[in-house]
């Protein structure tokens, strides 16, 4: 019987996932659902239906590419200070009060890029971004341009 309880309880209520449309022109309540959604999912996932399957699909084999690489090659463009580049797995923990090792995931992070004088580039999360070699991996840089950009 114990066994059932904690069975159920640990199930995920799929119909209980609130559906965030980002692209609504309430924005207030949009933003309400995305605090919903973090608080009492604790995750969210982001679709983007503006992007077209061809570029979905080069970024998705061009972030391929890049996984792939050896770490020492992925680690030439490790995650700065301003938050731009690799994030090895185990690098990041998001929940210090309950995690004892890292995330299992690794990442990359890119951004809107500010120009290197621009008056803001001392604040976090504003930096040009940090790009794999292009002989390593050509073509990566401009796909994963204009997926952010399209994106955003």
């Amino acid at each position: 019987m114990e066994n059932k309880a904690q069975e159920e309880t640990s199930t995920i209520n799929v119909s209980a996932l609130t559906c965030i449309d980002l692209a609504s022109s309430d924005l207030h309540r949009s933003a309400v659902l995305l605090k919903q959604a973090c608080l009492e999912c604790g995750f969210f996932y982001v679709i983007n239906h503006g992007l077209s399957e061809e570029l979905k699909d080069e970024a998705f084999e061009q972030s391929k590419k890049f996984f792939a690489l050896p770490l020492e090659e992925k680690m030439k463009v490790l995650r700065n200070k301003k938050n731009r580049g690799y994030s090895p797995v185990l690098d990041q923990i998001l929940d210090p009060e309950n995690q004892v090792h890292g995330d299992y995931k690794e990442c990359f992070f890119i951004g809107i890029e500010g120009p290197i004088d621009d008056p803001h580039g001392d604040k976090p999360f504003y930096s040009p971004n940090t790009w794999p070699n292009p002989v390593v991996l050509p073509g990566w840089k401009e796909t994963m341009e204009k997926y952010h950009q399209e994106a955003l």
